[in-house]
């Protein structure tokens, strides 16, 4: 029961681009993990007849709708009218709902209304609490089908889902477990290549996903009654991924996601400074966007112009000689970041993002990642064809890389070049 479902963004302003659905991303992955497999994403506007078509031709195919947007207080917010149209059920105030709405408004011009708005609950529905918000979340259960309602302001949106997610492992009876390998310094389809049969193995469901600077096997297996044989099988198959493919897959293990990053120095009570050219301060916002990174990143310096670069403590000769692009001048902007902070790590990085620049060594795409740490400096450097952004994204994967990875490993002090 439930083993799938579709999520159906509402909102004009998701439609259109204006609003990123990450509402989507997020639920997708929830609802993978609770057993039940997502075919569709689907977004609408905020117009009730498109909300209830569109209802109506996804519940045919999947066992679980989750609707997410179009909850709020005002007139706009169409979803459970939509809903109601669709399934044919009548809408009414909660009382118990709309007490505790009311003591999380505020009281405005129009809150009354605004209260009684969101207190509607869909007949037989069950309210899915919001811990941050005033809209709840609802889920309404028919025979073997369910659809959800869920808020869409993010925050809110992720904490109504626990509840959903909670319902639907219920429901499933299972859950969806994942290994994931990443390999840096190969394009997609070798990678592909040297997986070979293991990405059409009926034993589990494998694929290959690309992010700048890293290329990524995951393998999913449903979680039977035999937990440990789920297991085996993952571990069996990654080791089989790591014979096959000439450079190092690097699993969970290795920190190497902002959260996981800032964690795992937090509880080694080691901290970070940064020195940022090519990537302009997205790394530092990357990693201090988590909870907690306050007792690791110590400082932060954008040394975009040579001149930045020379305030910072690079010697101007190292400029002219060097050029700004290049292994000394990363190495440099990693150890004076480092010495200047105080920190346990330094990291510097430096590129050409492009269009202009770049040399007939050095082409365009190419940047230069730098890890100064207690025991010595890494210089990683690296290059891409695929534009300005994908350059700056993968240089930031690729540093957070390089540091995971010596924290993990220990010292590796071998300065390292594109392959």
């Amino acid at each position: 029961m439930w083993e799938t479902s579709a999520i159906v963004a509402v909102g004009d302003e998701v439609l259109t681009g204006e609003v990123l659905n990450t509402n989507g991303a997020f639920i997708g992955q929830a609802l993978l993990a609770a057993g039940s497999r997502v075919t569709r994403q689907i977004l609408v506007p905020d117009d009730e007849q498109a909300i209830r078509d569109t209802l109506l031709q996804a519940w045919e195919s999947v066992d679980l709708v989750v609707m997410v947007g179009g909850l709020g207080p005002t007139p706009d917010d169409r979803t459970r009218n939509g809903v109601a149209a669709a399934l044919g059920v009548e809408m009414a105030v909660d009382a118990e709902l709309e007490a505790r709405v009311r003591a999380r408004h505020s009281s405005h011009p129009g809150s009354e209304d605004s209260i009684r708005r969101q207190s509607l609950v869909l007949d037989t529905a069950m309210v899915l609490p919001n811990n941050v918000g005033t809209a709840p979340g609802q889920l309404l259960i028919r025979q073997e089908k369910a659809v959800a309602l869920l808020p869409g302001p993010p925050w809110e949106c992720r904490d109504v889902a626990d509840s959903l997610m909670k319902e639907v492992e219920r429901r499933t009876g299972r859950r969806i477990v994942r290994a994931t390998w990443r390999c840096y310094g190969m394009a997609e389809s070798e990678f592909a290549h040297h997986l070979g049969d293991l990405l059409t193995s009926p034993a589990l469901r494998a694929g290959v996903y690309v992010r700048p600077g890293v290329v990524e096997l995951r393998l999913e297996a449903a979680l039977g009654d035999d937990a440990e044989k789920t297991r085996e099988l993952l571990a069996r198959a990654g080791a089989l991924a790591r014979a096959r493919v000439p450079l190092p897959l690097y699993d969970d293990a290795v920190p190497i996601t902002p959260k996981r990053l800032i964690e795992a120095l937090a509880l080694r009570g080691e901290t970070l400074s940064l020195a940022e050219s090519l990537t302009g301060g997205m790394l530092a916002a990357e990693l201090t966007a988590i909870a907690g990174a306050s007792s690791v990143v110590l400082d932060g310096q954008v040394v975009y112009t040579d001149e930045a670069k020379v305030r910072l403590g690079i010697d101007p000769r190292l400029l002219q000689t060097a050029g700004a692009v290049s292994e000394p001048v990363a190495r440099s902007l990693a150890e004076l970041s480092r010495l200047r902070a105080g920190a346990t790590w330094g990291l510097g990085l430096t590129g050409y993002a492009g269009p202009s620049g770049g040399t007939k060594s050095d082409p365009v795409g190419t940047y230069y990642c730098a890890v100064a740490g207690p025991s010595g400096t890494v210089v990683h450097r690296r290059r891409t064809r695929s534009g300005r952004e994908v350059v700056r994204l993968a240089a930031a994967e690729t540093a957070r890389f390089l540091l995971a990875r010596e924290l993990v490993t220990g010292p590796n002090l071998d300065s390292e070049d594109d392959r």
